[in-house]
Order: C-alpha cells, then sequence, then structure tokens
C-alpha cells in the first residue's frame, strides 16, 4: 500500500470519527484509575495521535511525513498491538477505547491550527520515533506526553492491581 492511500485510510477514519456524539469530553470511559503501566501506554497511544495527525496536517509543508508515518508503523507495530492490549484492559471495552482514541485524534487536530509551529515541532520527532526501539519509544512518549489525557494514576497502584481471590484453607481431616 502506497503511504499516500494510508495516510487517505488515515483521513478518512479521522473525518467518520469526528461525530460529535463521540467527541463529546465526557464520551471516554469512567474507567478509575489507572496502573503505571497503562498511564505509560497513555502516554504512547497519545503520543502515536500526535505523529498521525501531523503527517495528515503537514504534508504541504513537509511532504515526506506520510512516508515516515508508514515506516513508524511498519517499525513498531509490536509495541503498538501491545499498546492496545493494555488500553483494552484498562477501558474495558473496544468501544470505550475507541472513543477515547477519537477524542484525542480530535484534541490534536485542533492543537494543528492553535500551536503556532506545529509541523516544525512535530516533524522531527517521526526521525526520532523511527530509530528507537519499543522501550525507548514508551521512554521518548513519556517525555513528550507527560499526562495523558482522560487517564488518571492511581495514587497507591495497588489498588489499580488486579485482586486475586484468596483459597480457602481447608482443614484436614484428623
Amino acid at each position: 500500500m502506497t503511504p499516500f492511500r494510508t495516510v487517505f485510510r488515515f483521513a478518512l477514519f479521522a473525518v467518520l470519527c469526528a461525530s460529535p456524539a463521540l467527541a463529546a469530553p465526557g464520551a471516554a470511559a469512567k474507567a478509575g484509575c489507572a496502573t503505571p503501566e497503562q498511564v505509560k501506554a497513555a502516554q504512547l497511544r497519545q503520543f502515536h495521535y500526535q505523529l498521525q495527525v501531523a503527517a495528515l496536517n503537514c504534508r504541504g509543508d513537509d511532504p515526506s511525513l506520510p512516508g515516515k508515518w508508514q515506516a513508524y508503523v511498519q517499525r513498531h507495530s509490536g509495541t503498538l498491538s501491545e499498546n492496545a492490549k493494555v488500553l483494552h484492559g484498562y477501558f474495558k471495552s473496544a468501544a470505550a477505547f475507541d472513543r477515547h482514541n477519537t477524542i484525542l485524534t480530535n484534541r490534536e487536530s485542533v492543537v494543528v491550527h492553535d500551536m503556532p509551529g506545529y509541523c516544525e515541532i512535530r516533524a522531527p520527532m517521526f526521525d526520532k520515533a523511527i530509530g528507537l526501539n519499543g522501550p525507548q519509544l514508551h521512554a521518548y512518549a513519556s517525555e513528550v506526553v507527560s499526562s495523558p489525557d482522560n487517564i488518571h494514576p492511581c495514587r497507591d497502584p495497588k489498588k489499580a492491581e488486579e485482586v486475586k481471590p484468596e483459597k480457602k484453607k481447608t482443614k484436614k481431616a484428623d
């Protein structure tokens, strides 16, 4: 698939998902507090959408961005797949996860027009992201997105961990 077709598909997806009902500020699921792993996954997902929106909106300023977007997605497909699994666990449903992603993309689409020098700021991120391995990408995303939208870390990470039921102790017959 050509980079243009890939970018076109992402643009079409963004337009189709831009429904006001899906993008309402409170539309993201109230999933509770997030574990450190879930916060890290949310940082990467938000960074991912920053790159996606930049690839779509800045290609006039930098025609290489759609190709760089494609290279980034190919290089990090495994990391992004694992990232989605972690966030599905946080949001509890595919629909809530999709609503969250739509909100992130729509917000970033507004930032394009509100942030002076948006394309000049985002363009170098592609080269850096492409050159990183999975753990480095997570670290870089956490530098770029220090506090992910609509994700609130637990004050006590132990509260977010799954509570395992205790096994009942059986008494030995004498």
